[in-house]
């Protein structure tokens, strides 16, 4: 091994382009579906009694490199015909263990495993039931490893009976490990076309709700959070907290909602009567009412700003 150096170029994170069109249906219409995952999602809500899953990208495939040699018995410099495999080698602080595999020899085989059961459907996180929640989570590093995610995205239809609690982030039953691993991408997360009890927590994922009535909860750090209401209106409690990131709503005039608004700037187009007003350290603080007021919502977007617009 003293006579070999290589150098490792890594050529992609590499998703098969080819989306995939299998669904994975899970008999689950009440409790609480709880997604411990910062990919990509569309939720939508609907009248059924299963949670369907399917993936809107390619098959994950081995990330791969280019292998150049300087031993001396690897003298052509050509591409080794082999995938290149890395991951921590635990037995040494901030070591790694390089090591070839021939993807040919698992043709028509699949990888065993409670973990890997759903990866042919193009689903790469775990999945699990237990105490009356169906929990989605991020399979997670053990200490010393790194994950590396692709542009993973997921359609999923939910049943309106279920409750949703969303954590970006990670939760609380994730207790094996310290590290989270982190999916960040510039395609916005989305739920529609809900009316069951909703919890958000994220950190610098981007959400956007259409026709969701509530109760909603959202509390964000460095994200920005997009509301509309198109054929249906707000019929509980709108609770959102985006520190720094901007709240965007639009509320047919029919509505009825009594608003207490906090941001950095307040604008809207919409007929609100003013109950109250006050601007301290240059934020803007609010009490806005339209038609009767009866669904409260709460909107603090700290340093960012609040646009209220009329569908």
């Amino acid at each position: 091994m003293k006579n070999f150096k290589a150098l490792i170029i890594i050529l992609a994170l590499a998703f098969i382009q080819m989306p995939m069109s299998a669904q994975k249906k899970i008999k689950f219409s009440k409790g609480t579906l709880r997604i411990c995952s910062s990919k990509n999602f569309k939720i939508t809500g609907y009248s059924g009694n299963e949670v369907i899953i399917k993936s809107l990208h390619g098959k994950r495939s081995s990330y791969k490199g280019l292998v150049t040699s300087t031993s001396r018995n690897l003298r052509s410099n050509k591409q080794s015909q082999y995938s290149l495999t890395y991951k921590a080698d635990t037995t040494k602080k901030g070591g790694f263990v390089y090591y070839f595999s021939d993807a040919s020899r698992k043709k028509g085989l699949k990888k065993l495993g409670k973990k890997n059961e759903n990866r042919e459907l193009g689903i790469y996180f775990t999945i699990e039931q237990k105490n009356g929640e169906l929990i989605f989570m991020d399979e997670t590093p053990t200490n010393g490893q790194f994950v590396i995610f692709g542009d993973e995205k997921y359609e999923i239809q939910v049943p309106n009976s279920l409750k949703i609690v969303w954590e970006t982030n990670g939760c609380k039953y994730n207790t094996k490990t310290s590290q989270s691993p982190l999916f960040y991408s510039s395609n916005v997360s989305s739920l529609s076309n809900f009316s069951g009890e909703v919890e958000i927590a994220s950190t610098l994922n981007n959400m956007k709700l259409t026709d969701v009535t509530g109760p909603v909860s959202i509390n964000t750090i460095g994200g920005n959070v997009t509301v509309e209401f198109d054929k249906k209106t707000p019929q509980k409690l709108y609770s959102i907290y985006s520190n720094n990131g901007f709240i965007d709503i639009t509320l047919p005039e029919s509505s009825n909602v009594m608003l207490d608004a906090q941001g950095s700037s307040i604008y809207s187009d919409i007929d609100f009567k003013i109950e109250e007003e006050k601007e301290e350290l240059g934020k803007q603080q609010m009490r806005l009412k339209l038609k009767s007021g009866n669904v409260k919502m709460k909107l603090n977007a700290g340093l960012g700003n609040i646009y209220l617009r009329k569908k």
